[in-house]
């Protein structure tokens, strides 16, 4: 094999081989891109989790897009403000629509109170609430957490129910 042949082989080993690099970077630059929007609005959401079954996870960016690898076959999207949601990524052509979780809280009523009624007291009358339950409802959050006063309430539990088991005995007596 002379000198000629041999750059021939040469030249021709490099086509070949970038000729595959290029191939193989094609390959696995092959990505689909998405963006994820508001049913609602129509605006674009940001930071959005994105895991691919590719075991793959990302971020939408501020435009709400998001890139997946052509290997992806299916994606679970999950937001704080927006239902969580699994999709097969065939099904999808370049929108992901998300749910706002505000959407689905249950109906509100709202009552009023007469003239000269406690307000608190009609609250009771009208939902038959417990005694435990209106405390709660007439706390103040802002006040912080009473520990101490949950520790009394459970000692005071335990005396009456020791009293009762008392005077019961002494009936039965």
């Amino acid at each position: 094999m002379g000198i000629g042949a041999f750059a021939y082989f040469c030249t021709m080993f490099r086509l070949m081989m970038v000729c595959c690099i290029a191939l193989s970077a094609v390959a696995a630059f092959g990505q689909r891109q998405f963006v994820v929007v508001d049913v609602e609005t129509r605006t674009p959401i940001r930071g959005v989790n994105v895991t691919s079954s590719a075991h793959r996870a990302d971020t939408t960016n501020y435009q709400g897009m998001i890139s997946v690898p052509d290997s992806c076959r299916t994606l679970s999207l999950t937001h704080v403000k927006y239902e969580s949601r699994i999709l097969n990524v065939d099904e999808v052509k370049d929108t992901i629509f998300l749910i706002s979780k505000l959407m689905g809280l249950p109906e509100l009523t709202v009552f009023g109170h007469g003239k000269g009624e406690d307000a608190l007291k009609e609250l009771k009358r009208q939902l038959r609430i417990r005694k435990s339950e209106a405390q709660l409802a007439a706390a103040d959050p802002s006040a912080g957490f009473d520990i101490l006063g949950l520790i009394g309430k459970l000692i005071k539990r335990r005396k009456d129910k020791k009293k009762e088991k008392f005077e019961k005995m002494l009936e039965d007596y």
